[in-house]
């Protein structure tokens, strides 16, 4: 079956779903839901969990909430999450980072991303992007390359946490460019592209959507994305491949998780909701417009991508000698 057939077969089931959880004694997800974004608001994981909760709200016949609970790289809102009721009341909207890498970069992070949570729905990948402002003024990656190797004394990336991917793709970046990089932890993209903007950082390297508004109004400038084919509604940005820097493809992705426990009725719910919304050619413009890839999966492609990247990235995190469980 093709994924649009699939698509409109999960919006066509929805209220069905949506019944057959409410006809027993427990309905499938109570009168509001509250959708945990463990980065701070105007950054990529803020946009699409606000796009994501005004789509489906109405669908399932809910109010659905975000709550912006940032701190530690993610790790604040996954023990809250972990820890929350399983009748989907909270659940967390966390990427890669938060589900694979923090975990095994961060003794004691407080929760198990594969034992303490139910993955519900696959909600879009990821394209990051380096940008750079006036600190550097640097138009294209040689440039900024040469300004880093005559001021390794600023030469600091700002990434939205320690042992995230985008550390890994700073470091990365990095040894392909073969430029001293200090890499700097940041509490989400948005400070980061402040600080860009102010003249306080030399680099950036987060999600392409968290640069894409200050990008298109030339308040900062972005150089490269990753990914094998040029970012959604960033037409005027080249890959890092095609400027010339290679090993910088891995795109990050997000996803839906309830506690573990969280019942099937209610994971079917949410995750038809949020094919539906996927399926919809406006919601698609506008994830695409602030560099978001509409790409969905059910609860078993989740869990898929989770272990994937686990035995990829492994690897990278020893050898950057990041790996720590």
């Amino acid at each position: 079956m093709s994924d649009g057939a699939m698509t409109r077969r999960a919006a066509l089931a929805l209220p069905a779903l949506f019944a057959a959880g409410t006809a027993g004694a427990q309905p499938a997800l109570p009168a509001t839901v509250t959708l945990v974004v463990p980065f701070p608001a105007g950054g990529q994981s803020d946009l699409l969990g606000r796009i994501i909760a005004e789509r489906i709200g109405p669908a399932l016949g809910r109010t659905v909430l975000v709550e912006n609970l940032t701190g530690a790289g993610g790790q604040i809102a996954a023990r809250n999450v972990q820890g929350a009721r399983p009748d989907g009341s909270r659940l967390l909207l966390a990427n890669t980072s938060v589900m694979v890498l923090t975990p095994m970069t961060t003794p004691g992070a407080g929760y198990d991303p594969f034992g303490g949570f139910t993955p519900i729905a696959g909600a879009g990948e990821f394209a990051a992007a380096l940008a750079t402002g006036p600190m550097t003024g640097a138009g294209d990656l040689a440039a900024l390359a040469a300004w880093l190797r005559a001021n390794p004394g600023r030469a600091n990336a700002g990434v939205p946490a320690r042992g995230s991917l985008r550390h890994l793709t700073a470091l990365s970046y990095g040894a392909a460019a073969e430029v001293p990089i200090q890499v700097v932890p940041y509490r989400g993209g948005a400070p980061i592209a402040s600080d860009l903007m102010g003249g306080q950082l030399a680099i950036g390297i987060a999600g392409a959507a968290d640069f894409a508004g200050h990008h298109q109004g030339g308040r900062l400038r972005m150089l490269g994305v990753t990914g094998t084919s040029r970012a959604p509604g960033l037409p005027d940005v080249p890959t890092f491949a095609e400027a010339g820097v290679r090993g910088l493809e891995a795109n990050a992705w997000t996803g839906g998780y309830g506690p573990a426990g969280t019942p099937p009725a209610t994971v079917s719910a949410l995750h038809a909701a949020i094919a539906a919304a996927f399926a919809d050619p406006d919601i698609r413009r506008r994830l695409e417009g602030v560099g978001i890839i509409p790409v969905s999966a059910d609860a078993r492609g989740l869990a898929g991508w989770m272990e994937r990247d686990r035995a990829a990235f492994r690897p990278l995190l020893e050898r950057a000698g990041l790996l720590t469980g």
